[in-house]
């Protein structure tokens, strides 16, 4: 669960069409009046979040920060900005289709007490509406534009005591719904829609009648149905002596013009419902929560296209806050919340409906109870989920369907980013060698004591943990991956799984260089001791290696470098130094095989070890480094198109180590 920033509160969260998740948060330093608002992104299946990037800074108290998505595969941001009160601004970003880079933002409104704004796009004619109440005369507010960019004045309309919704039908229609009041000052909710290509907004619709109402959360589905939720009181009082409430609802089903009559579902003490999802045939879910004397019990209860009513599904029970709901379009939901745990604070926990059915219990993700716990989620359109919360002061993430990306190359223990160096004594003892700044290897951290009759090979990431492995041959020949915690030097007591039994003592060579398949997984190289065929095992999604065949013949005179990627192409190279001394590298194709050599340099004789140690100079090009049979050690920089600078001096007295890797 990596972390995306630090110190902040996590305002919204969403899925793009084509998988990516975008985040946007606050993060205000302790006493401060303001705030940063601060957005990042995570591209589809992938485990890593881009750099946060800052859109504004506004008062800490202003709220209204919001994503959202269109069909088209954008996303737009709203906002309230202004430092100064009390003024404020109505604000708006846009993410394009497929973009990692934010629009510049637009003021849609300036003014003072501008707050709860809601924002809904058409792609398909470009129009934008958004919507919002203005505190000092407790007026909704319309503004429009046509491109994101050039904003109509805004129209004050009917009198809000709450704020008000938008959304857009699939044919274009724009639909707005908020609270309003009557000439006696009684609430109710309120509808209108706007056609598409119409120059005026239609005559307002009441969904509620006066003190029925509630604050209302629209939705529109793909299919066009939409939805209308609020909690209203009044129904009496609960064991707790609070307000009892139920879940309101209206329908307009898909081609409809007429709103149904209004439903009711959800009785318990102080009642808040989220918004309406609204499934691909029209079904409604809704999630809620109501308080009572013993805690907040989180519910759901589904309203089928046909009018019926599935039984209420309790989800979670507890000392709850925070709730957030999402669905897929496949109809995947998760609902998260975060819920208190006793003096130590609270945790974030999230509950799933798939394929029609909720998960036994809820699951917590959080791994540290912390007084600042709460986060949201975000289904994607293939079901998989994301999940972003607040633990301590610091954002975190998970997701569902993701793709681990590989750790560096040759990065061990420390997990700098930097990579290591593997040194063997000649009774068995490892060391391990950090890379750092100075493009030098100084920092040691201690392998422990292992049979000298056994082979060890620093390694990928084969078990798709996040972090690199190593892989050990016994001397009977059997194979084992050792899987240290993440920065931790291995040693033979960390972690280890057999994947290998003793045929592995006919290759008196194996070397590890990358990916060579495509896959995104560690790739073995291995040399057969009686032939000096070269084999390639690939790695395997249950953490092993799997025989893919021959490579090459007759190396059985050559010294073989695991060199990794030496021209930037993502697929993993071999070099190759022959009797006579000379320097050969072989590219990778990505499909399980290597091109021809190509000789890039001679001299290189006098090497006892040759070893490609990965980005040494930290310029993105993978090195190698090697020793001569004095004990000095080079490094070779890496050219990034498969060949070798002059050699460095990093190092003296090697010549008292048996082997290095």
């Amino acid at each position: 669960m990596p972390g995306i920033g630090d110190g902040m509160i996590i305002k919204d969260l969403v899925t793009r069409a084509d998988g990516s998740a975008v985040a946007v948060w606050y993060h205000r330093a302790p006493g401060s009046s303001t705030a940063e608002l601060l957005t990042s992104i995570r591209p589809a299946k992938s485990t890593v979040w881009d750099k946060p990037v800052q859109l504004d800074m506004v008062r800490a108290e202003l709220d209204s920060v919001r994503l959202w998505p269109a069909s088209d595969g954008s996303v737009s941001l709203t906002w309230v900005g202004g430092l100064s009160s009390p003024t404020t601004t109505v604000n708006t970003a846009m993410l394009a289709k497929g973009a990692t880079t934010w629009s510049q933002h637009a003021d849609i409104a300036y003014g003072s007490g501008f707050s709860e704004v809601g924002f809904a796009h058409d792609p398909a004619s470009g129009k934008r509406v958004a919507v919002w109440r203005r505190a000092a005369d407790d007026r909704l507010y319309v503004s429009e534009s046509a491109d994101g960019r050039a904003w109509s004045e805004p129209v004050a309309g009917a009198t809000t005591t709450s704020g008000p919704q938008v959304a857009v039908a699939p044919n274009g229609t724009f639909t707005v719904a908020w609270l309003g009041r009557d000439a006696d000052g009684r609430s109710g909710v309120l509808a209108m829609d706007k056609a598409p290509g119409a120059a005026r907004w239609g005559s307002t619709v009441s969904i509620a009648p006066p003190d029925e109402g509630g604050a209302p959360l629209l939705a529109v589905g793909a299919d066009g149905t939409a939805a209308l939720t609020w909690t209203t009181y009044g129904g009496g009082d609960d064991s707790s002596g609070e307000d009892a409430g139920y879940v309101v609802t209206a329908v307009r089903p898909a081609g409809a013009t007429a709103w149904s009559a209004l439903e009711k579902s959800g009785y318990g003490g102080r009642t808040y419902v989220q918004a309406p999802l609204i499934g691909a045939n029209g079904d409604v879910t809704f999630v809620w929560s109501a308080h009572y004397s013993d805690g907040v019990s989180v519910s759901s209860v589904t309203r089928t296209a046909g009018g019926g009513w599935s039984a209420i599904q309790p989800l979670g029970q507890g000392w709850i806050t925070d709730i957030d709901a999402s669905m897929g379009a496949d109809g995947t939901i998760q609902v998260g919340w975060a819920q208190s745990s006793g003096t130590s604070g609270r945790d974030f926990f999230t509950v799933a409906r798939i394929d029609g059915v909720w998960a036994a219990g809820p699951k917590r993700l959080s791994t540290a109870s912390t007084s600042t716990a709460q986060g949201a989620v975000a289904v994607g359109p293939d079901g998989n989920v994301t999940a972003v919360w607040a633990q301590g002061a610091q954002l975190y993430a998970a997701g569902t369907g993701l793709v681990p990306v590989p750790p560096r190359f040759r990065d061990y223990a420390g997990w700098s980013g930097n990579p290591d160096l593997y040194s063997r004594s000649t009774r068995g003892g490892l060391v391990v060698h950090h890379g750092n700044a100075n493009q030098t290897l100084y920092v040691r951290s201690d392998g422990g004591s292992w049979p000298t009759s056994s082979l060890v090979l620093p390694f990928g990431d084969l078990d798709r943990d996040g972090c690199n492995d190593t892989l050990v041959r016994t001397g009977a020949g059997a194979l084992y991956r050792y899987s240290p915690a993440c920065g931790q030097a291995v040693t033979p007591t960390s972690p280890a799984t057999k994947i290998g039994s003793s045929g592995w003592g006919a290759f008196d060579v194996l070397t590890y260089s990358g990916d060579f398949t495509g896959d995104r997984l560690p790739d073995l190289v291995a040399r057969q001791a009686s032939t000096g065929d070269l084999y390639l095992y690939q790695g395997t999604t249950t953490g092993r290696v799997s025989k893919v065949g021959k490579i090459a013949t007759g190396w059985k005179t050559r010294t073989v470098v695991g060199s990794g990627d030496l021209n930037g192409d993502g697929h993993a190279d071999l070099v190759a130094r022959t009797s006579t001394g000379s320097l050969y590298r072989y590219f990778g194709t990505g499909a399980g095989a290597i091109g021809s050599g190509v000789r890039v340099g001679s001299g290189w004789g006098g090497m006892v070890d040759i070893v490609g140690i990965g980005d040494l100079t930290m310029d993105g090009k993978n090195d190698l480094v090697a020793r001569n049979t004095a004990g000095d050690l080079f490094r070779y920089a890496g050219t990034g198109t498969g060949g070798f600078g002059a050699g460095v001096k990093i190092g003296t007295g090697w010549q008292y180590e048996a082997s290095i890797r």
